[in-house]
């Protein structure tokens, strides 16, 4: 409804101004012209509100559908996690029931074998002092101060 009120505001508009530039009347020119240039700002508001609802719906939507992805995956992760869990468990209870027969098996050796390895592994990289993240600050500063003294 505002539309078509905006767009007889806007007929009005220019039949004062042609009335006003036919007669000489300079106000009433001017009354037509501020009549139709009202309207044509009106008519962009009206339009902008209505591309910014779509924008708002469309969103909305995306949102909607990223978060439906989202607890779809995670369910698919909490399975996973439990299934690997009940595994584990089974596992250990059988190694728990016979300790014996669980060292040897090789498998389980070579694998406490290899996990002792990787644990003294990353506690030697904990000790050591790490300079290639400070260094690769330093560049990526320098590198943003030159871009920007450059512009």
């Amino acid at each position: 409804m505002a539309d078509f009120t905006d767009k007889a505001q806007e007929a009005v508009g220019r039949a004062k101004e042609t009335a006003g530039d036919l007669t000489g009347n300079e106000d009433l020119k001017a009354e037509g012209a501020a009549d139709t240039a009202e309207a044509k700002v009106k008519q962009g508001v009206d339009a902008v509100t209505e591309k910014a609802g779509d924008v708002v719906d469309a969103v909305t939507e995306a949102g909607s559908s990223a978060v439906d992805t989202a607890s779809e995956k995670a369910e698919d992760v909490k399975q996973s996690v439990g299934q690997a869990v009940d595994g584990a468990k089974q596992q250990v209870s059988e190694i728990a029931d016979d300790p014996a027969a669980a060292l040897s098996d090789s498998r389980v050796v070579i694998s406490a074998i290899a996990a002792a390895v990787l644990l003294l592994f990353v506690v030697r990289r904990r000790r050591q002092p790490t300079h290639r993240g400070r260094r690769a600050a330093k560049r990526a500063a320098k590198a943003g101060i030159g871009r920007a003294l450059s512009r």
